[in-house]
């Protein structure tokens, strides 16, 4: 499935080489590649956006041969699309996370290169559609690393979980689902009550019920790396797997190849697409998409990192990831504002008799309240991973809430959420965790 790195290489160099020629090329010609069929109205609609389009990739691509820019454009399945419709896409809405940020320490300086496509833990592109679900591919694509990185083996999991599953009162990076949210959401959620397989939960596109359904991956929670450092991201990238990250993507539309840099104005500082960074050079940085395998470097951009010490003030933050209310204004850093939201999922591991895989059915025998053992298992994995990473806190059940000092009141949150899963499948237990135990009364 995975190429070596020179093979990788070698076909960008291919690409770079061979900017097609885009001189003969009509709306006929790319209905017939892209496989696309249209009638009356949206026919003319369509071509026209087409030819517009075409238009300014022909332009680019005539001043990229000019030298004028490190990146040339490209016709993909995106060419004929509206711009409310490449906005959808996009649905995702920058956070002002109050989840504390962690430095890495690296104890050695870091590969001048890293790509983590070449160590067998990146799954193949994946294409959200139509669907303004980016945050929950970026968050799949890196738990599905993650979870490669620790146990060996490479699973294909099913964004429609988050899609479906991931609640979002607060308005978070959209209004949920196909609307848009965050991969911290989905990290939380995973570390609640997992993600499914691929198989069992196939990618449907578009809003659906949330239901029963069998975890094959956990985390115990997730990192928030430093915001607007370059250096902090490198490291967690070379030392910890592939990291979610949020950037502003409006200007990579036509993106065909090279190493981007065309995120200028305020187009380029409006955070506004989740995505994931599997790994980096010292000229730029690996970016994987998830708008199919025809798009880019067959899924992939590569940002330029010159402009990793720019700061840029986002005067939207409202169509990039903030909860309501929204903020007037955000620094972002980087290149398309790369540096300024990643975060990566820890713990991850396969899950065992987790909530999503216990019936309702199995609730006429009253032994089946022990299963909910597995919620404390839950609360004490979350606490022992923060206070691995030096939160000051101590982790105790403590009044029904799980509270503790500094950020375990999170894991509390976590056990309580999972109690409740136990509690509306119907099974004839209550949850009792005031005496600082696992304690479950029938």
């Amino acid at each position: 499935m995975f190429r070596s790195i020179a093979a990788i290489a070698t076909g960008i160099a291919v690409a770079e080489a061979q900017v097609r020629d885009y001189t003969s090329y009509d709306f006929q010609a790319y209905l017939k590649e892209f496989e696309k069929t249209y009638n009356g109205e949206e026919f003319s609609h369509r071509r026209a956006t087409f030819d517009y389009n075409l238009a300014k990739i022909k332009a680019h691509n005539k001043e990229h041969q000019e030298g004028k820019h490190t990146w040339f454009a490209a016709v993909n399945d995106l060419t004929d699309a509206t711009k409310e419709e490449f906005a959808k896409l996009r649905a995702k809405k920058w956070t002002p996370s109050t989840h504390p940020t962690v430095a890495l320490s690296a104890t050695g300086p870091n590969p001048t290169s890293k790509d983590w496509r070449t160590e067998g833990v990146v799954t193949k592109v994946k294409n959200q559609g139509g669907c303004g679900s980016c945050w929950a591919f970026s968050a799949t694509e890196t738990v599905e690393s993650h979870y490669a990185i620790a146990s060996g083996k490479l699973l294909t999991l099913a964004p429609q979980t988050y899609v479906n599953c991931v609640k979002n009162p607060n308005k978070c990076g959209g209004t949920g689902g196909c609307e848009g949210a965050t991969m911290e959401l989905a990290f939380n959620m995973t570390a609640q009550t997992g993600i499914a397989l691929e198989s069992d939960m196939p990618y449907a596109g578009r809003d659906q019920a949330c239901k029963t359904y069998k975890a094959a991956v956990k985390v115990t929670g997730y990192v928030k790396n430093p915001v607007n450092d370059a250096a902090a991201l490198e490291t967690a990238v070379a030392t910890k797997g592939p990291q979610s990250i949020t950037v502003a993507a409006e200007p990579w539309q036509m993106y065909g190849g090279g190493v981007f840099s065309g995120c200028t104005g305020s187009s380029g500082s409006t955070l506004d697409h989740g995505v994931q960074l599997v790994g980096y050079s010292q000229d730029y940085w690996i970016v994987r998409n998830s708008w199919g395998g025809s798009w880019g470097e067959q899924g992939y951009i590569r940002i330029t990192r010159a402009n990793d010490a720019v700061i840029k003030t986002d005067n939207a933050p409202a169509d990039g990831v903030a909860c309501f209310p929204y903020p007037k204004k955000q620094a972002v850093g980087g290149e398309c504002g790369i540096l300024s939201d990643t975060s990566y999922p820890t713990g991850a591991t396969a899950a065992v008799n987790d909530v999503g895989s216990i019936t309702k059915a199995a609730a006429t025998d009253d032994s089946t309240c022990a299963k909910k053992g597995k919620c404390g298992l839950v609360y004490q994995g979350c606490c022992a991973g923060m206070a691995a990473k030096g939160f000051p806190c101590g982790c105790h059940l403590k009044d029904g809430t799980g509270a503790a000092g500094g950020d375990c009141g999170t894991c509390g949150t976590a056990y309580s959420v999972c109690c409740a899963g136990f509690k509306a499948k119907g099974f004839p237990c209550t949850c009792d965790i005031s005496s600082g135990g696992d304690s479950f009364v029938v």
